[in-house]
């Protein structure tokens, strides 16, 4: 449990109404500075917590951030149709800021910078051409620009809610670490372009068939890793011996020349060989380090020694 301490409260007169905009424009929430730089959060007609639990519509990597923090919502005007946007201080530890000032309730502005722990936002609204800016911004941010996977950091970030997650319903989720067999030698026959090209079609493979059990993102080079959730052991084998045969069968065609290559796994599980995202990792790598020297072409799970 958060420890709570008291929240301060502002004069009713200082309080700034905002109407909401004309047209099609709709408020929205821009992280400045902090663990979740660059997300946009969309206001929509639902009400917004933000806090650091997973729950939380507005979850934030920020350990100064209470678990319920702060509150988001809309209020209609008592003498028209005119819409405010609110938010409320939920008694957090470290108290919420508008442009600097600590509250207990405020009405926001277009351009008020809110602060939450060491995590800075700012309000604002967005009309079509911002919002489509906004998601090829997001899209850039959290997508690997080769393969269209998860980048590290996004891939990090799922799998550390994922792990709350299934500590509280006891729930299992497997790691992977995958990594290419035999792309330097790729590298050195046909050019790099070649081993690009290959990292990209086995990411659109793994993307495929990991993809709808869980995520997957690319852990730089020819690394990749995934995370599946809620499987027993035996099923998620059974799942990743059909993509490690399927890109050991597959004949990739690069430039009229057919190129081959296969892939090594190494697999650890949450609860019983770890829990958290850096313990995980590091015995899904052993394994996939153990796969690499027992030949390749192979999928290990971790075993404690």
């Amino acid at each position: 449990m958060d420890q709570q301490d008291q929240t301060q409260t502002v004069n009713v007169k200082t309080l700034r109404h905002s109407r909401a905009r004309p047209g099609r424009e709709t408020p929205a929430l821009i992280v400045m500075a902090g663990g979740d730089l660059g997300k946009v959060f969309h206001f929509d007609q639902e009400d917004k917590t933000i806090g650091r639990d997973v729950e939380a519509e507005i979850s934030l990597r920020d350990s100064l951030v209470s678990r319920r923090h702060a509150q988001l919502y809309r209020q209609k005007a008592e003498d028209g149709d005119a819409i405010y946007y609110v938010i409320v201080d939920l008694h957090s530890t470290n108290g919420t800021f508008v442009n600097g000032e600590r509250i207990s309730k405020a009405f926001l502005q277009g351009g008020d910078k809110i602060q939450i722990g060491n995590t800075m936002l700012k309000f604002t609204f967005h009309d079509e051409t911002d919002h489509r800016y906004q998601v090829e911004i997001q899209r850039r941010i959290e997508l690997d620009e080769l393969t269209g996977l998860l980048s590290l950091n996004s891939f990090y970030e799922r799998l550390e809610r994922r792990l709350k997650q299934a500590q509280r319903s006891q729930s299992r989720v497997a790691i992977l670490m995958m990594d290419l067999d035999g792309l330097k030698g790729v590298n050195e026959r046909h050019g790099h372009l070649a081993g690009s090209f290959l990292i990209k079609s086995v990411g659109r493979i793994l993307r495929k068939r990991l993809g709808r059990l869980g995520e997957v993102g690319r852990y730089g080079g020819d690394e990749f890793i995934a995370f599946v959730p809620d499987l027993k052991t035996e099923e998620t084998l059974t799942h990743l011996e059909n993509v490690r045969a399927a890109i050991a069968g597959h004949r990739f065609s690069f430039k009229n020349k057919t190129v081959r290559i296969t892939l090594s796994v190494g697999l650890a599980t949450f609860p019983w060989d770890g829990h958290s995202v850096e313990v995980l990792v590091t015995a899904a790598d052993a394994a996939l380090f153990s796969a690499k020297r027992q030949g390749k072409n192979r999928i290990v799970v971790y075993a404690q020694e």
